[in-house]
């Protein structure tokens, strides 16, 4: 195949190739580059806005299990069954190619103003633009993307024939925000991506990213599209440290974690989960730094014309699942996808909306805070912020009661922060825990907030304790699960009104489920599993594992289905002194049907 590479960018590139060895050692190491410290305002802000717009926003379509801003992929590799490709058939002709879509992503409609609007009345405190994606496009006028592919490749030469990413940054700081952006390292279609990568690295990376931080100096710094290849190909030691040196405000950014081949976790100012996924090999993550997760409000990234209405979290899930990630002591990402045309889909904008009308109440236990002190909050979730503790209720009891196990210190006063009055709330203490009444408040909407001013730092005993009359139940909730299939799934019985927490889809031998850490005397204790079990698709042997004591669990005879629920009695242990934890698996022979049993409790009752 004859070469795409004119003469003067191959002789760059292999002047390169001879002097990369000698820049990689020069680099600083890893551990030097952990040196710069997440600026506070990043983990302050707690709630960002992701924008996923680009070309692949005129075609917006593909598999709703996926990303739509990967539709050019899915048209190269005949993905989904050929969903994609026969899409584009239909509506563009085989011949069209996806360059062609560049004019048509014009942005008539846009607004960078009352973008940034939007994202303040959502209550968000920065914003992350996809500056480049995968297919190359670029929204700023990058001349070397047009160069080296020969036709125009950037939102000034062609399309919109505007600088995106600078309007976006001059509307998103003049509403008091902070502007990040997402830049790939890879390209599909690049001819110089495919020939020869190193020079691809030096000819257009380097200097798109050089050209970003110079030109708009990004306070977030999102690279991504590292996976395939290892730091030391992207110059990632090197690029990063030339960032830290050259941003006008270093201190001011924040740097993400996607450098290379198996680096997600590892390096960068914070981490960074996708849909919950860390995307490396062991799934492990540096605890000093703080996480961010980013996901849409919809399933894809990209504005995905095939999603339907019940693909969108409501709004209750939208305030709750901001809720929930700060209080596992991250940020939380969320996207949106613009329609070509520059408009933010109304269902997005609403969701949004509903966030901001919850924070105007109750952003005092969002912005600032660090994570929930309790292992579990069956209840909703919680914050801190030094001697505050912010407990987020989503569901309340039928006797407006709240329980809140093994808080230790002093209340100096409890409030609801939706309450205008600010009328004290009443609680009384026991061993186990403390018992708020709720009786005569209103819940506010998608999460009530219990602000309690404490004598000092929340201090948690963690444990599962007892009841009164010594029995110890643990719930699906209480387990942590190590597998692969094994997961907490909600789902309500025949004749139930709410839905209840299981295990469900124990189909996996080496899938184990964890419970506690609890307090539990020594002593003998009747096993009582709330399982059910669908006729000829379930059933097996579990072991059970507590306190030196192992006990098998045979679960033989059908419950009528996997949720009709019933007590089984599994006989009796003889547990020792310390018991803390108990295991749940799966025997070593293979699960032969579809599933063991569905679990929502076991319960160890003391023999007298």
């Amino acid at each position: 195949m004859r070469s795409l590479l004119p003469i003067a960018v191959a002789t760059a590139a292999l002047s390169c190739a001879l002097g990369s060895q000698e820049s990689q050692d020069r680099a600083p190491t890893w551990e030097q580059l952990a040196a710069h410290e997440t600026p506070e305002w990043f983990k302050d802000a707690k709630f960002g806005i992701f924008i996923h717009w680009g070309v692949y926003s005129v075609p917006s379509f593909c598999d709703t299990s996926t990303y739509s801003e990967w539709y050019q992929h899915w048209l190269d590799t005949n993905a989904h069954g050929g969903l994609e490709r026969k899409f584009h058939a239909e509506n563009y002709g085989e011949d069209f190619a996806y360059r062609d879509f560049a004019p048509m992503f014009r942005a008539e409609m846009w607004s960078p103003a009352d973008w940034a609007s939007i994202f303040r009345r959502a209550g968000a405190r920065y914003v992350v633009l996809t500056s480049k994606h995968h297919d190359g496009f670029c929204l700023w006028p990058s001349e070397v993307a047009s160069e080296v592919r020969g036709y125009d490749w950037n939102s000034v030469a062609t399309g919109p024939r505007r600088d995106l990413v600078g309007e976006l940054t001059e509307a998103v700081r003049a509403e008091g925000l902070e502007m990040g952006l997402y830049y790939s390292f890879m390209e599909w279609h690049n001819p110089l991506y495919d020939e020869d990568r190193t020079a691809y690295v030096t000819r257009v990376m380097r200097p798109q990213i050089e050209e970003l931080i110079s030109r708009y100096a990004p306070t977030v710094f999102w690279p991504d599209g590292e996976w395939n290849h290892p730091d030391t190909l992207w110059q990632g030691r090197e690029t990063l440290d030339w960032i830290y040196r050259n941003h006008p405000a270093a201190d001011r950014l924040a740097v993400n974690d996607r450098w290379g081949k198996g680096l997600r976790g590892q390096v960068g100012d914070f981490s960074t989960t996708e849909y919950g996924s860390l995307g490396n090999a062991d799934g492990t993550m540096r605890e000093e730094v703080i996480f961010e997760e980013c996901r849409g409000i919809g399933h894809s990234f990209a504005f995905n014309r095939a999603e339907g209405y019940d693909v969108y979290d409501t709004r209750d899930e939208s305030v709750r699942r901001l809720i929930e990630t700060i209080g596992r002591g991250g940020n939380l990402l969320l996207d949106i996808g613009p329609t070509a045309d520059g408009r933010i889909p109304l269902i997005m904008v609403d969701r949004l909306f509903a966030i901001g009308r919850w924070l105007e109440r109750n952003g005092d236990a969002i912005y600032g805070t660090t994570a929930s002190p309790f292992r579990k909050t069956p209840w909703g979730a919680a914050t801190t912020k030094g001697d505050q503790l912010f407990l987020h209720v989503y569901d309340w009891a039928e006797d407006k009661t709240l329980f809140v196990p093994g808080l230790q210190n002093p209340i100096r006063s409890a409030r609801l922060l939706h309450d205008p009055k600010k009328r004290p709330v009443p609680f009384t203490r026991d061993a186990r825990g403390v018992t708020f009444d709720l009786s005569g408040r209103l819940p506010d909407e998608h999460a009530t907030v219990l602000a309690l001013q404490l004598d000092g730092a929340p201090r948690v005993d963690a444990r599962i304790l007892p009841a009164d009359d010594g029995s110890l139940t643990l719930t699906a909730l209480d387990a942590e699960i190590d597998g692969k299939t094994l997961r907490v799934e909600q789902a309500r019985s025949p004749g139930e009104a709410d839905w209840k927490d299981n295990l469900g889809y124990w189909a996996n031998k080496d899938d184990v489920a964890r419970f506690g850490p609890f307090a539990l005397p020594a002593g003998r204790y009747r096993i009582e599993l709330d399982h059910a079990v669908k006729p000829g698709e379930g059933g097996g042997t579990l072991e059970l594992r507590i306190g030196g004591a192992t006990h098998q669990v045979e679960i033989t005879e059908p419950t009528g289905g996997w949720q009709t629920y019933a007590i089984l009695d599994a006989g009796v242990v003889t547990i020792g002194e310390g018991a803390s934890e108990l295991f749940l698996e799966a025997q070593a022979r293979r699960i032969e049907l579809a599933a063991l049993a569905n679990l929502r409790s076991i319960r160890l009752v003391p023999v007298r």
